[in-house]
């Protein structure tokens, strides 16, 4: 399920619900390795905060360690399998149509005590989508991994309609 966050006009960079966004956004990615049915998939942005929320979120995703779980300065594991590692870079391929990558190489990016080429490991990946009303991958399409959309919109009517794309979803929140 595409499941949605939606940023108020009001929750600019400074307040405690813009933190508390970049937050919640940046762990749902990265816990379990964003292999959960409720992680948010679609951040739902004003355009005008759609920059500092892509800098944030850049920030507190380049915090996070990948690798080994055992390790304790490792904060996201690998995905379930090299199979599923796959599945999640396809679906990235897919919802690039719509969205280009802001954060995350999956072919450069540190891992902890293993190997990212033998392991199932990918990156927190971050993209952003200019005209989230055209675009169609990112409405239909589930990276099931540390994998999220920066959707940037107009006004409130837009914000819901954006939501909606996704015929559905388990969860959604509004900040």
């Amino acid at each position: 399920s595409l499941n949605s966050s939606i940023l108020g006009p009001d929750a600019g960079p400074g307040t405690p619900e813009f933190a508390l966004f970049v937050q919640e956004v940046a762990r749902e990615m990265t816990v379990k390795a964003g292999q959960k049915c409720t992680a948010i998939r679609k951040a739902i942005v004003p355009t005008a905060l759609a920059g500092a929320l892509v800098e944030a979120l850049s920030e507190a995703l380049a915090k996070v360690l990948v690798g080994d779980p055992r390790r304790k300065e490792v904060r996201m594991g690998p995905v379930v399998s090299g199979t599923q590692r796959d599945e999640v870079l396809a679906r990235v391929r897919e919802l690039t149509a719509d969205a280009r990558v802001v954060h995350g190489d999956p072919e450069r990016f540190e891992v902890s005590g293993a190997d990212a080429r033998r392991g199932a490991f990918v990156p927190p990946l971050l993209l952003l989508c200019r005209d989230a009303m055209s675009a169609r991958a990112v409405h239909h399409v589930e990276a099931f991994g540390p994998v999220a959309t920066v959707l940037p919109y107009r006004d409130t009517r837009e914000a819901i309609t954006l939501a909606r794309r996704g015929e559905g979803s388990l969860v959604g929140s509004i900040v």
